[in-house]
């Protein structure tokens, strides 16, 4: 399990360290990020430009070993240093079958 130290308290769900490229698109358009690890409840880019926390954003990725994508909304709650790159995203809105998915995933990963 992948837990910084100075976050554990805020985090519900366990977290598996992946590299998975995300689209994440705005009103201004998309970019490809890369995460660092995802859970049930969100993922963390690594390498991102950050946006502002509370800024919403679409999502669109599929997990290693799957084909179906699964897309939902996204709202950016954490960046750990606003200078620097990286920043967390919470899942908004996932389906029942891509959070069934993500649970698969992360209990086989972890």
């Amino acid at each position: 399990m992948a837990i910084d130290s100075g976050s554990l308290e805020r985090r519900r769900d366990t977290r598996v360290a992946v590299s998975i490229a995300v689209e994440v698109r705005d009103e201004h358009g998309f970019s490809l990020q890369s995460t660092k690890d995802i859970s049930t409840g969100g993922v963390f880019f690594d390498r991102a430009i950050p946006y502002g926390v509370g800024v919403e954003v679409e999502l669109a990725f599929s997990l290693p070993g799957d084909s179906r994508t699964i897309r939902c909304r996204g709202e950016v709650v954490n960046v750990p240093d606003a200078k620097a790159f990286g920043m967390g995203v919470r899942f908004l809105n996932l389906a029942p079958i891509d959070r069934e998915a993500l649970e698969k995933f992360v209990g086989e990963s972890s």
